[in-house]
Formats: structure tokens, C-alpha cells, sequence
């Protein structure tokens, strides 16, 4: 019978060493190349946050005023303009975390429903906020640049 003689498969050679330095290489020619959005991130989470306070004081304030019949009227007329402005929140959300600038338009589409939907004039008040956030989306989706649209300029 003859032996087999074992073999050795993990080879440290010169080329596993240049993979580790080329990946890493890699990665920061992918940091250099994509898009800068530090200044549309900044609006974009500004009117996130200011998005999320407002709707905990608005359901702060409903739950206060909610005891009394003027409170439930105030919900009833308020109800589609608050459902399109956490609609928008949400979209603003998953617009930031994924890069798309597809969530991010619809999430401006449903500020402006916002906007429209408080529509009694002696309620100004619920409509600054969402007029707000409407210009700070914008501005930061306008601004925000995808690795796409890096490639085609």
C-alpha cells in the first residue's frame, strides 16, 4: 500500500496578501467616489425629527382636548391631514436609511396633501409645521445625490 502524502490546501502566498490590500483599496475608492450628501442628510433628518415631535404633540394635544366634544370635531376635520403627514414621515424615514430619492418625492407629494387637507383658514397653526417640513424635504432631496446620478455628470 502506498501512503498519500498529506497536503496542505491554506497557502499564505503574496497574492492572498495583495487580495487584502486591494479589497481594502477597494473600499476606500468607493468612499472617494460616492455622492456627498452631508448637507441634504442634515435637512433630511431635521424635518424627520421635527416630523416625529410634531406628531407627539399632536396626539398629546388630541388627548387632552379629546374629553370634551370639540376635541373629537377637531380629530374628525384634522384626522386626513395628520394621516398623510405620518404617511410622509414614514416615507422620509425609509427614504434616509435606503438612499432613494423615489421615497423621498412621494414623502414631499404627501407633505403637501398635508398642507391641503388643514384646510380651514382659522387653522393656520396645523398647517406651519407641515409647510415647514415640506421645504426642508425638498430642499434636501434636491440636494441629495445618488451613486447614479454621480456616474452620469
Amino acid at each position: 500500500m502506498r501512503k498519500m502524502s498529506v497536503q496542505h490546501t491554506n497557502f499564505n502566498t503574496s497574492q492572498d496578501k495583495g487580495k487584502t490590500g486591494q479589497e481594502f483599496n477597494n473600499q476606500e475608492l468607493i468612499k472617494k467616489n460616492a455622492p456627498d450628501n452631508r448637507v441634504a442628510s442634515i435637512f433630511l433628518a431635521v424635518a424627520f425629527y421635527l416630523a416625529i415631535v410634531y406628531f407627539y404633540l399632536a396626539i398629546v394635544y388630541f388627548a387632552l382636548f379629546f374629553i370634551n366634544p370639540w376635541g373629537i370635531l377637531l380629530i374628525i376635520f384634522l384626522a386626513p391631514s395628520l394621516i398623510s403627514f405620518i404617511i410622509a414621515t414614514i416615507l422620509t424615514g425609509i427614504g434616509r436609511k435606503k438612499a432613494s430619492k423615489n421615497f423621498l418625492y412621494t414623502s414631499i407629494v404627501f407633505y403637501v396633501a398635508s398642507i391641503l387637507l388643514a384646510y380651514d383658514p382659522d387653522w393656520g397653526v396645523f398647517r406651519v409645521i407641515p409647510i415647514l417640513l415640506t421645504i426642508l424635504v425638498t430642499i434636501g432631496t434636491v440636494l441629495f445625490k445618488q451613486d447614479n446620478e454621480q456616474d452620469n455628470k
